[in-house]
C-alpha cells in the first residue's frame, strides 16, 4: 500500500476524534464514537485521494465530484441517490463510488452495509438501463470503498446467524465481522454489482492499514476506472472518427 494512501486511511480516525473531541467541547455529544462519525467529514481524506488518482489518471480536473448536489445521480427505484464520488468523461458518467467505513456496532453493522450497498448498486445500474444517465451505451463502472477497524469486537464471531427455515451459506459458519466484510466485497465484485471494489483493514492505535485481498486493492480498484475511462475516451474517438 503507498504511503499516502495509508496515510489517507489513518487521517480519517484522526478526523473521527478530532469531530468527537469539538462536539464534546462545545457540549454536545453523540454516543461514543458514533460523535465522531456523525459529523460527516472523516471520510474526507480518502476521498481527495481518489479524486487526485482519478485526475491523475486522465480524468479532467472540473469532471470528479466529490461534494454536495454535485454527487447526485437520478436513480430508479428511488429519486435521487448521493454517491460520494462522480467521474465523467464529458457527459458521459465514467464512474460512480460509494465510500463507507465501520469502527463499531459491528454486528448492526454488518447487515445494514450489505443491505445499503446491494440496494445502491441494483438501483444505479437499473437507472442505467432505463436511460437516466443520458445515452451513453457503456455503463459506468460502479465502485465501492470499505474500511472497517480491525480490533477486537471486529474480529469476533458474535451471535451465530441461523434460520429457522433453510441451512444458512456455510461460508458464513463461524467467521468474524472481518471475515463477513470480506464475504460481502467478494461476492460484491463477483456477481458485478460493483466493478471496483476496495477493501481495507485498520488498526489506528497501531497506526496500521492493511489490504486483506489483492484483488480489491487500491491499485486493481483505480486500474479498474482507468479502464472504464478508456473505454469512454475510444468510443469517443470512434465517433469522431465516424462523423469525419
Amino acid at each position: 500500500m503507498r504511503p499516502d494512501v495509508e496515510e489517507a486511511i489513518l487521517g480519517m480516525y484522526e478526523a473521527i476524534d478530532g469531530a468527537a473531541r469539538a462536539q464534546r467541547e462545545a457540549g454536545r455529544s453523540d454516543q461514543g464514537r458514533r460523535s465522531g462519525i456523525t459529523s460527516g467529514r472523516h471520510l474526507d481524506p480518502v476521498a481527495e485521494l481518489i479524486k487526485s488518482d482519478l485526475i491523475g489518471i486522465g480524468f479532467d480536473e472540473q469532471e470528479v465530484f466529490n461534494t454536495g448536489n454535485s454527487c447526485v445521480l437520478p436513480g430508479w427505484f428511488r429519486p435521487t441517490k448521493c454517491w460520494d464520488i462522480l467521474g465523467f468523461a464529458e457527459d458521459n458518467l465514467v464512474c460512480a463510488i460509494e465510500l463507507k467505513s465501520i469502527s463499531s456496532s459491528f454486528s448492526n453493522n454488518a447487515n445494514n452495509r450489505s443491505e445499503e450497498s446491494i440496494g445502491s448498486a441494483v438501483d444505479a445500474l437499473e437507472a442505467f438501463e432505463e436511460n437516466l444517465f443520458g445515452d451513453s451505451n457503456i455503463p459506468p463502472v460502479m465502485g465501492y470503498v470499505m474500511i472497517v477497524k480491525d480490533c477486537e469486537d471486529s474480529r469476533s464471531f458474535g451471535r451465530q446467524p441461523r434460520s429457522q427455515h433453510f441451512d444458512i451459506d456455510p461460508v458464513f459458519n463461524r467467521v468474524s465481522y472481518l471475515d463477513r466484510f470480506h464475504i460481502l466485497c467478494e461476492r460484491l465484485q463477483r456477481k458485478s454489482l460493483y466493478n471496483a471494489v476496495w477493501l481495507v483493514f485498520a488498526d489506528p492505535d497501531n497506526g496500521e492499514a492493511y489490504e486483506p485481498d489483492p484483488s480489491m486493492s487500491y491499485e486493481m480498484f483505480i486500474e479498474h476506472i482507468s479502464m472504464g475511462l478508456a473505454l469512454h475516451r475510444k468510443q469517443k474517438r470512434q465517433n469522431w472518427s465516424r462523423r469525419g
